[in-house]
């Protein structure tokens, strides 16, 4: 299932790059396809069983903000 998470707080390359791996390897069953820092997204598929608690904490732990989860 692909789902746009908006995010605040990334603003450089290093960022995204940091918010992929973590994504891709502290959640099993995430893949990110593409990430956006202008406009402050990451698109990502993911398993319907994903917890959404744990993904926002993961993404808030890098010091960004999940800001809304939008089901594509």
């Amino acid at each position: 299932m692909k789902k746009k998470l908006l995010i605040d707080g990334m603003s450089c390359n290093h960022c995204a790059n940091h918010l992929n791996t973590t994504l891709t390897e502290d959640i099993k069953g995430v893949e990110v396809i593409e990430i956006s820092l202008e406009n402050k997204y990451a698109i990502v598929d993911m398993k319907d069983d994903i917890d959404i608690t744990k993904l926002k904490e993961v993404i808030e732990e890098l010091d960004f903000e999940l800001k809304d989860i939008i089901e594509l």
